[in-house]
């Protein structure tokens, strides 16, 4: 086993928070550490010449995406499996990932830029809410109501749906406190209620939440 998996950036992020969850599924010891001078630091840049965040580095092996980041430490570490074997399960767990990083995160992160400007265009938000709203809908159909995403353990789809649901939550404050999951989609609430309760996410939570007050992210 490694002996340490450093992961390149900052937990508030969504894309490094879900490989932190998969570490943590799998028992892998591990760091998140963001140089000084960020993404672009000379550090990450020498492995990494995009300069993205996450980039992990594993004994000698370099990688960023945190799909595929995800993927290879399963397959590496096969301990307490991210991704069943089976090709419905596994297809199942894909879809789900698939959903919340495609098109609620993609929503998610425009939102995000509209705030962070301080001048949020009112036509750009209310285009993007609508298409949020069909999204997570769809994300209602699909999803468990707990205490996992898909199937009897913690897996991939968490990962990703924690992640999600983590950024979610972090955009409706940053509106005012807008509750954007609503209070008809009655899987996700009593997942997000059920998964909340895991310790790997209140660990993960508490990590967010602590990184945010010592930065002011």
């Amino acid at each position: 086993m490694s002996k340490e998996v450093t992961i390149y950036g900052t937990i508030t992020s969504p894309y490094v928070n879900r490989v932190v969850l998969a570490c943590r599924r799998k028992g892998l010891n591990h760091r998140v550490f963001l140089p000084e001078g960020g993404s672009k630091s000379p550090e990450i840049l020498a492995i990494n010449p995009l300069g993205k965040i996450p980039t992990i580095k594993d004994g000698r092996t370099v990688l960023f995406e945190s799909g595929v980041i995800v993927e290879y430490l399963d397959v590496k570490y096969p301990k307490n499996r991210l991704i069943p074997a089976g090709a419905n399960a596994g297809a199942q767990v894909r879809l789900i990932g698939a959903m919340c990083e495609n098109y609620i995160l993609l929503m998610l992160i425009r939102l995000f830029v509209q705030y962070m400007n301080g001048k949020p265009d009112k036509a750009i938000v209310a285009d993007t809410i609508k298409k949020l709203d069909d999204c997570l809908d769809a994300l209602n159909q699909f999803i468990q109501p707990g205490p996992y995403a898909f199937g009897k353990s913690f897996s991939a789809a968490d990962c990703y749906a924690v992640s999600a649901m983590v950024f979610l939550e972090r955009i409706g404050k940053m509106m005012g406190g807008t509750d954007l999951l609503g209070k008809n989609r009655r899987n996700l609430k009593r997942y997000w209620t059920a998964i909340k309760k895991e310790p790997i996410v209140k660990q993960t939570m508490a990590d967010i939440r602590a990184y945010a007050k010592k930065t002011g992210r």
